[in-house]
């Protein structure tokens, strides 16, 4: 498994716990968070070096943010150095953390929450909520 998808479960888990849920669907989603919260920690610790490394500060110490949102390089002729560290890392293989966890799908669900945890979730445990 992906260490990026790890960490993408983790994220929608942890927005997901915020919302009620069918007990089975919540019980799965405390049980993904846990499960992948050191590899997801480890994801965004490296991702935030790698960010470190290339980006460009201000006089206090911050990032330098473009319009879209983004951080600003440093040197911008670095820009395919840093899409390919951030790629290799997001690409790192890794034992996945849990088993798929078997529910019933929601009445509704966003279809982002079940692009990120494809792998963790296996919706087809019923007729919905």
């Amino acid at each position: 498994m992906k260490l990026i998808d790890i960490a993408m479960a983790n994220i929608a888990a942890g927005e997901m716990a915020e919302q009620p849920w069918p007990y089975d669907l919540a019980l799965a989603l405390v049980k993904i968070k846990k499960a992948t919260a050191d590899e997801a920690a480890f994801y965004i610790s490296k991702e935030r070096d790698i960010a470190l490394e290339y980006a460009e500060f201000d006089g206090g110490g911050n990032m330098v943010m473009t319009s879209r949102g983004a951080f600003k390089l440093r040197d911008p002729s670095k820009a395919g150095e840093y899409e390919r560290l951030r790629s290799e890392l997001a690409r790192t293989e890794t034992p996945a953390p849990i088993a798929a966890i078997r529910v019933r799908p929601p009445a509704e669900i966003r279809p982002a929450w079940i692009s990120a945890l494809e792998g963790f979730i296996d919706f087809s445990g019923g007729d919905g909520a």
